[in-house]
């Protein structure tokens, strides 16, 4: 009993190890922390996007885990189910999901993905009949990669390197996380009467007219604790804060605010070592004590980083954390890292 609770001791301890986002030609595949991939398709360098994210495959791990393979055409075209086909092979038909996608049939999935790693050509078949061509190109490595991470390798469960090995291999278990929602506070600091505060964030780049925002965080260890975003480092369509924890004496309106960096449990979206830790494009919801922050790499925000942090009292903890580095239409940026919360209020 002593060893469980020391390894689970250190594992709450540990930092987050996201997982990676990978891309072999026209796919990308993502994998989180409890092995749940999903792969899908890229649309071409040259900026047109009509078949990214129109085929796209997720699988959790553990054994036997099922296959779900979505079609999903852009919002643009021919609204209503579609269907797939793989080079001369009959059309392989779905049903509408709850977002409208189709889905095929998951019974055949396992035999799908495999004919899509090995075909030549694919393409969708809108409702209204037209084709929606989808690269091919790279989807056999990417199945691979999701093999690998999901230790399916070798197994009569693997997509692409199978073999005759059981499909045994048991994933990680979700990190577990407190949050704690903020209740409210009857004042806030009045950023106003801290000036200095804003040097201490090391912020050298503040837009004119930028607003400062501040949060109630609760009360904790017979203190006030809010949460202070100053902005900095703004640029075009990423917008920066440096994130500040004030506290003072519990309810004592003639006590001074005092400011001290938030604490975070892995690195945050910008800001260097010289630094307090920023966001970006940060939103707070206090019901949940959660701190938002997504990072576009380019302004029409199909690729770049979201991360979402839990408080817990004292720090920041990364609870959840979506990625897509490569800027070629995807606009749902795939999941790399994956927690349970629980919350207290």
């Amino acid at each position: 009993m002593l060893s469980a609770l020391l390894l689970a001791a250190t594992a709450a301890a540990s930092a987050p190890v996201p997982g990676e986002v990978k891309v072999f030609k026209d796919w990308y595949v993502a994998c989180d922390n409890v092995w749940s991939c999903e792969a899908g398709t890229l649309g071409p360098v040259d900026g047109d996007f009509t078949g990214a994210m129109a085929l796209r495959i997720h699988r959790g791990g553990g054994p036997h885990a099922p296959l779900r393979i979505q079609l999903t055409p852009g919002e643009d075209m021919a609204s209503g189910p579609a269907r797939l086909k793989i080079d001369a092979r009959p059309l392989l038909a779905g049903s509408p999901d709850a977002e409208g996608d189709t889905r095929l049939d998951e019974a055949q999935s396992l035999a799908i993905a495999r004919m899509l790693a090995s075909g030549s050509n694919a393409s969708l078949i809108l409702s209204d009949g037209k084709p929606l061509p989808v690269s091919l190109a790279g989807s056999s490595a990417a199945l691979r990669y999701m093999d690998s991470v999901q230790q399916r390798a070798g197994t009569i469960g693997a997509i692409i390197a199978t073999g005759t090995k059981p499909d045994s291999a048991l994933p990680p278990a979700l990190p577990q996380l407190t949050a704690r929602a903020a209740s409210k506070l009857t004042e806030l600091p009045d950023l106003r009467r801290y000036p200095q505060i804003i040097a201490e964030t090391g912020c050298e780049y503040r837009m004119e007219g930028v607003e400062d925002t501040v949060h109630p965080l609760g009360q904790r260890g017979g203190l006030d604790m809010a949460l202070v975003l100053i902005s900095c480092d703004s640029g075009a369509y990423n917008f920066g804060s440096a994130v500040m924890v004030a506290t003072r004496p519990m309810e004592d309106p003639n006590a001074g605010w005092e400011f001290a960096p938030a604490k975070f449990d892995s690195a945050t979206g910008w800001g260097d070592d010289d630094q307090v830790a920023q966001v970006v494009n940060a939103d707070f919801a206090p019901e949940t004590g959660t701190l938002y922050d997504r990072a576009k790499g380019r302004g029409i925000g199909d690729c770049g980083v979201a991360s979402s942090y839990v408080w817990d009292g004292e720090k920041f903890h990364l609870s959840e954390k979506h990625e897509m580095g490569e800027c070629r239409g995807v606009w749902e940026w795939p999941r790399v890292w994956a927690t349970e919360v629980l919350l207290v209020r």
